[in-house]
């Protein structure tokens, strides 16, 4: 008995056939239910009337039915009219990873019909979990062998989905997987760059799969930046893309010349990858050491060197805020509200460095927030920061504000008798921060307050500390 039937969907009447170990049915899509149903074969896949099959379609199918599985994926490639050859780059793994889900290529697909037939009596919203739970076994042909049209617009049944994707077509696509959405690594430096250089000229599309947020904001300053969307066919004259994202995703459709950018030293780690696949229409390593080690690691030998972009507008950059701190964690001197500062500090992008000596057992960072075991001098950390910040509820003689202030290093404050004491004068040599602010509801106040300690950070001081304070401990001590 034959293995295998292959459903032939199209506006022919409904026949039957054999051809090579092979059952052929042709259907216009009337009463399919039935005829999956009625099916003696193991296997079952559909095809359509207009799709173009390769030379070993068959033998291959064929061949892979001999083996038992719950859904086989079959790699493909779709004929466009503007693009007769576009390639599907994926590795094995990936493939394997593949579901016949609602909203994907239901055509790409050898069905097990005894698993298959409970699909034809759910609700369409039912049949993902049902796939996801009893389609374990599964199997893949990685060989490019199955010839796709998406022109036709035919939704037939609830479970056999309309594949027609949206496009968008960009003109220089670069993409971002998973692994490089990060805020910190050379590689988002390596597009800043090429923002800040190219943007004003060429138009360039970033595509991410996820992000950071803040990478996110700083790189829509010089792209257009869109989310991936497996929906989506993303259609592009230039594709540009890092080495640890080879394998791009199958509705990435290269129109023009590609670029695979080549970031590491690639004989430097263990683990790197030998690829063997020939994707990529140049292969350029982002320096001559990186282009020198990646010789053996690609499938060319032929690696060109490019030199990073680099520009920096020095006016544009703000040295980073420098805070210092120095107190017990004692209720009174309310340590939270210095990690209340702290967080607006965050989530206001400015950059800082807050070193808070107190009495903990152990070193933290929270952020640019650094709690530290205390040190018996710190004036050295007072004397290198734009502010000293005590934000306590009482104070009777605050000898850190006082050696800040001889240091002539402004504070920020809460509004004490002994800060004004000492000549803490609020837009002068310090900040005075209301009580207030520090409460639910005023966090507007609070942030511009912290603005305007950042946008006046480097103004000078010259204090001195009253002597007729003093003078008096003469008389009644010594």
């Amino acid at each position: 008995m034959n293995r295998l039937t292959i459903i032939v969907l199209g506006k022919k009447n409904k026949g039957t056939g054999s051809k090579d170990d092979v059952d052929f049915v042709f259907s216009n899509g009337t009463n399919l239910s039935k005829l999956i149903k009625d099916l003696k074969t193991k296997y079952f896949l559909f095809v359509r009337e207009d799709d173009k099959l390769s030379d070993d379609f068959f033998d291959i199918v064929r061949e892979k039915c001999n083996e038992d599985f719950d859904s086989c994926f079959i790699n493909y490639k779709i004929n466009y009219e503007y693009k007769s050859k576009v390639r599907i780059l994926h590795n094995e793994y990936e493939l394997s990873q593949y579901f016949p889900l609602v909203g994907e290529y239901i055509w790409s697909f050898i069905f097990n019909r005894e698993l298959f037939i409970p699909l034809l009596d759910l609700k369409k919203e039912e049949i993902n979990q049902y796939v996801k739970d009893n389609f374990k076994n599964k199997k893949v042909i990685s060989k490019v062998i199955y010839f796709h049209n998406p022109k036709t617009k035919r939704l037939i049944n609830k479970w056999i989905y309309n594949d027609i994707k949206d496009e968008v077509k960009v003109k220089n696509l670069i993409y971002m997987g998973i692994g490089c959405s990060g805020i910190f690594n050379g590689y988002v430096s390596w597009l800043k760059n090429l923002g800040r250089c190219f943007s004003d000229k060429y138009k360039i599309t970033i595509l991410y799969d996820e992000i950071h947020p803040t990478t996110l904001k700083l790189f829509s300053e010089f792209f257009d930046c869109i989310q991936y969307d497996p929906g989506i066919n993303y259609l592009n004259e230039s594709y540009c893309a890092t080495y640890t994202n080879y394998f791009y995703p199958k509705n990435i459709i290269i129109l023009g010349e590609s670029y695979m950018f080549i970031h590491g030293c690639m004989s430097d780690y263990d683990n790197s990858m030998h690829f063997k696949d020939d994707l990529y229409s140049h292969y350029v390593g982002v320096s001559k050491v990186a282009s020198d080690r990646a010789v053996g690691y690609f499938p060319t030998d032929h690696i060109e060197t490019i030199w990073n972009p680099f520009m920096i507008d020095e006016n544009m950059i703000k040295p980073h805020l420098k805070l210092c701190s120095a107190h017990r964690t004692a209720k009174v001197k309310r340590p939270e509200r210095v990690e209340k500062m702290a967080k607006m500090l965050d989530e206001l992008d400015i950059p800082y460095t807050w070193n808070l000596f107190t009495d903990v057992n152990e070193n933290t960072n929270k952020g640019g927030l650094i709690i530290r075991n205390r040190v018996p001098n710190p004036l050295p950390y007072i004397n290198d920061a734009d502010y000293f910040v005590l934000l306590s509820d009482s104070e009777a003689m605050p000898y850190s504000v006082l050696e800040a202030l001889s240091l002539n290093t402004k504070v920020i404050v809460t509004p004490l008798e002994a800060f004004f004491e000492l000549g803490v004068k609020d837009g002068e040599n310090g900040i005075v921060i209301p009580f207030d602010y520090f409460d639910d509801g005023n966090e507007d106040k609070l942030k511009k307050v912290l603005l305007k300690a950042y946008k006046e950070k480097e103004k000078e001081i010259n204090y001195k500390f009253d002597e007729s304070l003093y003078k008096g401990y003469n008389d009644i001590f010594l």
